[in-house]
């Protein structure tokens, strides 16, 4: 998640010039931090340790390529991610496309369009934050008020008891006056 001040961005590409270029670029225009990895393996072994907003990620990399990649960070938790090729085909894009990926660029690409790209995904990583944050306020406020109704039908179910013993109670002594009296009349009648 974000954490406070600076969103964090995982860049997954094994072209040192490029990632030189993109960390430069979007520190100093997004001000972000930027996690720089060259596989997909180091991705996620990072990114269960320290989850990031938003992920770039080159489509050929080695052992693991960036759309399984995609699928196995979004199992993780959902956010933004943005892939890049040099050689991008159809069934790449379409696969990019089902796995949720946000945009795709091919290389070389203009460094700006790759920019606003970086901009709505963090955008849209700050939406997902907060609705995660809204969800578990939620979840504490209904927690809270199942707590207080469950001590309110306790306390209910007291204050019903006692009026039931109250109440018994009346009639016995109601019950025992009326007997009381019944045998007054009785030996009143008998005298």
């Amino acid at each position: 998640m974000t954490t406070v001040g600076h969103p964090k961005i995982l860049l997954v590409d094994n072209e040192p010039r490029t990632v030189e270029m993109l960390v430069e670029v979007f520190v100093r225009q997004l001000n972000t931090r930027m996690t720089c990895v060259s596989t997909a393996e180091d991705a996620l072994d990072i990114d269960m340790l320290e989850p990031h907003d938003a992920v770039i990620a080159e489509v050929n990399l080695p052992l693991m390529n960036g759309i399984m990649l995609t699928e196995q960070i979004m199992q993780l938790r959902s956010r933004p991610v943005i892939l890049m090729s040099n050689d991008p085909n159809l069934s790449q894009a379409v696969a990019a496309l089902r796995v949720g990926v946000v945009d795709f660029f091919t290389k070389p690409f203009d460094i700006e369009c790759l920019l606003d790209a970086g901009r709505r995904a963090l955008k849209m990583a700050e939406g997902q934050r907060r609705q995660v944050q809204r969800h578990y306020r939620l979840r504490s406020l209904v927690r809270r008020v199942i707590r207080e109704r469950r001590e309110l039908n306790q306390r209910v179910d007291l204050l019903c008891r006692d009026l039931v013993g109250a109440h018994r109670r009346l009639v016995h002594r109601v019950l025992d006056q009326e007997k009381g009296q019944g045998e007054l009349r009785i030996e009143k009648m008998e005298n």
